[in-house]
């Protein structure tokens, strides 16, 4: 995945950085404008489908702070996440996330 950087709004929140769970070894690195602001994760499906009707819907995400212990690290993720978003940060900070990993 190349690097995608994404800017926190008026709330302090960026939107969610989608991640592919498919590439191994599943390796993120992510950076923070914001030291103060929380680096979240999730495993909720980022592309839900409704299952009476099959049409894609808008996900519920649930979100966690990222861990700091392996295999995760400040700055590093090493299990397979959907997404990772800033929150409690500032307008305009920003959140640079790259993935690495082979198919």
């Amino acid at each position: 995945m190349r690097e995608v950087v994404v800017t926190a709004d008026s709330s302090g929140n960026t939107p969610a950085v989608v991640l592919d769970q498919y590439l191994t070894p599943n390796h993120v690195t992510y950076v923070s404008s914001n030291g103060s602001a929380t680096v979240q994760v999730t495993v909720t499906d980022p592309y839900p489908v409704n299952a009476k009707t099959g049409v894609f819907s808008t996900p519920t995400f649930t979100w966690t702070t990222a861990g700091t212990n392996y295999p995760n690290a400040t700055g590093f993720l090493g299990q397979p996440y959907r997404a990772i978003r800033l929150t409690g940060g500032a307008a305009g900070d920003t959140l640079t996330v790259i993935q690495a990993g082979v198919r």
